[in-house]
């Protein structure tokens, strides 16, 4: 039986989009270097002497390995050695940004010298990953050091390394929304004051006679529908409004996969290059399905209002946060983290775009969405000095400053600003 001393613990988690700020090399592995000589250490001498110069840290350090795709063993590859940042700003000189993608992960905890390390990876290849149900995918392996690590040779170190997996047999739904939707009766208004909001032009050939406009913000896209072509079917009902657009991979493959979590409205229809269902969660929320040949694409804006065109977070009303919180790591393939039910919002993981927050139904509504601001103050001026129907403050969501807004039809938009602690 193979010894695998060291090993203090294996677990699967979701590790969210992060930044990290390092300087890089290009690695060329050799077996007859130990790990407490090769340049990678060396690096981190280095590095380690000119991490106060980086700004915002958040977090701590990050030896990120980024690999090709198909790397062997002894293949080379780039290495940083990083703090993580909670925004990148005036990058010191020599130093890199590297912008890590929210994934799933295997994490090692080890402890002991460097020089003893290769253990926890023979550890994950040879007897982890062979029975554990997932599959090694492409993205950064990494190491995470914290205050438990004392140092290279001191043996009572510990560090976790981070190894991206996916699992075997993949989920045919991403934990991503794609799309927000507003439900409203009059779309040339509603197109116009949501442009209005986010210092948009109105894009007049959108506005062709169809039953929708729709915005292409970055990370998540925002839909304003009138729902008129659904209305026309009797079978149709308002409670099969969507909140949001989950991305399929296949829309058959999604749907046979949702008829045994959920309660499909109806079976997917199919409209050229695109293909949809709609689904409800156990809490009612009613959900998209969508298929399509040619994914959307991001625009970035150059807006004219202090309101920005980025949704930062999509609501979703529940009353059994744990049920629910349970729900949705199951359908998107995700462990499900049991202290996280004492969170008053419980954020899902996504692997990027706008965050999907389950909140608790509280006396008054909830917002369907907020869009980001950097200057909450500023804002509020803005929608005051342009007309806007402002109805209170945003209360109760930690993290998050700002106000609600009514749009023409009444549906409750938040603003936002972040805010981060000082560093």
């Amino acid at each position: 039986m193979a010894n695998y001393a060291g090993i203090l613990q294996t677990r699967v988690v979701w590790k969210d989009a992060f930044l990290a700020v390092g300087e890089k090399i290009r690695f060329v592995p050799s077996a007859d270097v130990p790990p407490s000589e090769n340049e990678i250490s060396r690096l981190w001498n280095r590095f380690n002497e000119r991490v106060g110069e980086i700004e915002h840290i958040e977090g701590g350090m990050y030896g990120l390995c980024l690999l090709p795709p198909d790397c062997k063993p002894d293949d080379p590859f780039d290495y940083v050695a990083a703090v993580g940042v909670s925004r990148a700003e005036r990058v010191p000189q020599g130093m890199t940004v590297e912008s890590v993608p929210g994934g799933l992960y295997c994490v090692v905890t080890r402890r002991g010298v460097i020089d003893e390390i290769g253990v926890a990876f023979r550890y994950f290849w040879d007897e982890w990953l062979p029975q554990s149900g997932y599959v090694f995918r492409d993205g950064a392996e990494f190491e995470y050091y914290d205050e438990r690590y004392r140092g290279n040779h001191d043996p009572e170190s510990v560090m976790d390394i981070w190894f991206p997996i996916r699992p075997a047999q993949p989920v045919p739904l991403e934990n991503r929304i794609a799309s927000a939707f507003v439900h409203v009766t009059d779309l040339r208004r509603s197109a116009e004051w949501y442009s209005r909001l986010l210092g948009l032009p109105v894009l007049e050939k959108r506005l062709n006679g169809g039953p929708v406009y729709w915005f292409d913000l970055p990370g998540t896209h925002l839909i304003l529908d009138t729902n008129a072509a659904n209305r026309q079917n009797p079978a149709w009902r308002e409670e099969m409004m969507p909140r949001f657009m989950l991305p399929a991979a296949d829309i058959d493959d999604a749907y046979r996969y949702v008829q045994a979590k959920a309660e499909p409205l109806f079976e997917p229809e199919r409209h050229g290059a695109m293909a949809y269902f709609n689904f409800r969660d156990p809490e009612g929320n009613a959900l998209m399905a969508c298929w399509t040949a040619q994914p959307g694409t991001d625009w970035e804006f150059r807006a004219e209002s202090p309101v920005l065109p980025r949704i930062g977070g999509v609501f979703a009303d529940v009353k059994d946060t744990r049920r629910a919180e349970r729900w949705y790591a199951d359908l998107f393939g995700l462990p499900y983290e049991e202290e996280s039910a004492e969170r008053p919002i419980h954020s899902v993981p996504v692997t990027r775009g706008a965050a999907l927050l389950l909140n608790p139904n509280r006396e008054t509504s909830t917002p369907l969405f907020y869009v980001e601001t950097e200057n909450a103050d500023r804002a509020l001026a803005y929608v005051r000095e342009h007309g806007f129907q402002v109805a209170g403050e945003l209360d109760g969501f930690r993290g998050l400053s700002g106000f609600v807004l009514l749009d023409p039809d009444g549906n409750r938009i938040a603003v936002a600003q972040m805010n981060r602690p000082a560093s």
